[in-house]
């Protein structure tokens, strides 16, 4: 099986995602979480911009993330803060990975 695809990484199978969830993975020293959503799926750094914490067990409602550190709301299709949390700046935003499935594998990247 291929482990690189134009740029990308491959990741998992899309059968190990849940339709809708989270999961966890490690690509070399980063800590990735992939979330599937009812727009789509997207790979972002499991580190909270405000703290640094793991937003792995955030809460996803319409595809934007809650981050269970500080309370702060991402928009998962731009990464973009939202509101809530520990400080007023819009500065804070995800991580975010580009994301391709081809033939039912997940692959990604970080600069698409």
């Amino acid at each position: 099986m291929a482990t690189t695809l134009e740029g990308y990484r491959y990741v998992c199978d899309l059968a190990d995602l849940p339709a809708r969830g989270k999961k966890a993975i490690h690509l070399d020293d980063v800590k990735l979480l992939l979330i599937a959503c009812d727009s789509g799926l997207y790979a972002l750094e499991d580190r909270d911009p405000q703290t640094g914490g793991s937003l792995a067990t955030g809460e996803v409602i319409d595809c934007v993330l809650t981050s269970p550190n500080t309370g702060a709301r991402y928009n998962l299709t731009t990464g973009r803060y939202i509101g809530g949390g520990l400080s007023p700046l819009s500065s804070h935003w995800l991580p975010m990975w580009h994301v391709r499935v081809v033939e039912d594998r997940v692959y990604v990247s970080r600069t698409g």
